[in-house]
This record gives structure tokens, sequence and C-alpha cells, in this order.
């Protein structure tokens, strides 16, 4: 019970900074998971990294999801621009995780470093960047091929972080498109879901995934994880929980 409620305030923590930043909260999700799944001795390096990223991801769409219907209610969800920006973002996403999946390439060192470049990137953008609102907004000279480009970035790195994506998203929208923090950040956000649906569904499709037993942590061994492959729920279903409830309140907080 104590480690239901740790994970679902984790979710909460994950979930405020994606509505409030538009990030996805993997920036959250990836230690905590990387740190449980650690306790699965029988399992490889590698598959750890797969654990850890189907399951970062799955949190990271219901942030996207939350944050597009906040984003409807409120009357700000731009469709035409997430889909611009989603679909070649989902297409990179989907080989990019297909490649992780179909190797032993991407090792859990690899990973960590992928980690901690964007974490570096997303402080130092935090610290030094600085926006006013007030700025004149103009997007409609921004080329298809840049809001391309933008979107085939934000996709690799989606699939090989398990990060949200806005990591890269709203510092780009803000130099390339020119869009004020806000709208990037709203912007980041509804693109979400479609940069995680296919990985998503391609680790659900994996039948060799390895049984998780054995757990170093005495209290994963008398709890149920519900294991569909990649995707455990004891994990990520308490976490989605907080993340669906705690978005909206980012997303307030950011207006």
């Amino acid at each position: 019970m104590i480690l239901l409620i740790i994970l679902l305030l984790i979710g909460s923590i994950g979930g405020f900074l994606a509505g409030i930043m538009g990030v996805g909260g993997g920036l959250v999700f990836i230690p905590i998971l990387t740190y449980l799944f650690a306790q699965f001795p029988g399992i490889t390096n590698e598959e750890a990294v797969r654990f850890t990223l189907a399951n970062s991801i799955t949190l990271v769409f219901a942030s996207g999801l939350s944050g597009i219907y906040r984003q409807i209610k409120m009357g700000i969800y731009d469709f035409r621009k997430s889909l611009t920006v989603g679909i070649p973002g989902a297409a990179a996403a989907a080989a990019m995780s297909y490649a992780i999946q179909r190797g032993n390439w991407y090792s859990h060192e690899r990973f960590t470093w992928v980690f901690l470049g964007f974490l570096l990137l997303s402080i130092g953008n935090m610290l030094f960047k600085k926006e006013d609102d007030s700025s004149p907004v103009n997007t409609e000279n921004t080329s298809t091929l840049a809001r391309l480009l933008v979107g085939l970035f934000a996709g690799m790195v989606v699939s090989l972080s398990g990060l949200g994506g806005g990591i890269v998203m709203v510092p780009l929208f803000r130099m390339i498109l020119k869009l004020p923090v806000k709208k990037a950040t709203a912007l980041s956000l509804s693109v979400v879901p479609l940069l995680s649906i296919f990985p998503i569904i391609q680790y659900l499709n994996i039948a060799d995934a390895p049984l998780l037993s054995n757990a170093k942590l005495p209290t994963l061994n008398t709890m149920k994880l519900f294991q569909t492959q990649y995707l455990v729920g004891l994990f990520y279903i308490p976490m989605a929980l907080g993340v669906v409830v705690f978005s909206s309140f980012g997303q307030k907080t950011a207006i």
C-alpha cells in the first residue's frame, strides 16, 4: 500500500510538471522506473531499458491525453498544428522504437547518457532562456520543413529517452516557430500522444518479453505486477492516475 501511495505521488508530480512545462513528465518517471526495474536481477540491462522506456512512454501518453482534454475545454487546442508536428514525429518514434526493440545495441549505459544529456538541456533552457510573451508572434511564414524537422527530432527523443519530446519541442517551438512560451508549452503537450502511441503498441506486441520475478525488494514479491509484455500495471496505473489529475492543475497554473 505504501508503494502505491508513493507511485501515486510521483505520478502527481510528473503530471503537474507536464501541465506547466509541456515536457510530458518523463523527467520524474524515468529515475523511479529505473530503480524499480533494477530490483529484478533476472533481466538483462537491455531488457531493463525497454521496460523503463515502455512504462515511461505510457505515462507520457496519459499526460498528453489529459493535456489535450484540458485544452479542448479551454478552447485553445490547435488540431492542425498538432498534426503538422505530430505525424512526422510519430513516424520517427515508431522507427526508432522498433530499432531499440529488435537489437541489443541500446545498452543501459547509453540510455543513461541520453537521459542525462536531455536533462541538462532542459535545465539549461529553463535557467538561461528568457522569453517575453508580449512579443509579436508570426508562425505563418514558418516552413513546413521546419515543422517536419521539429517533429522528427521530438519523435526520436521520445523513443530514445522515454521523455515526452517537449524537452526539445518547447525550445524549438520558441526559436523556430516564434511561439511565446505558454503557446509553445501547450502545443508541445498536445503533440505528446501522437509521439507516444506507436512505441506503446510496439512494446505491447513483443511476444518474448521476460516475466518479472524474484525482486530484491520484498514488497514487489507480495503484490501482483499485472504485467502485459513490457508494461507493468502495478507501476504505471497508480502513477497514471496522479498524472491525469494533476496535469490539469499544472495547465491551470501555467495560465
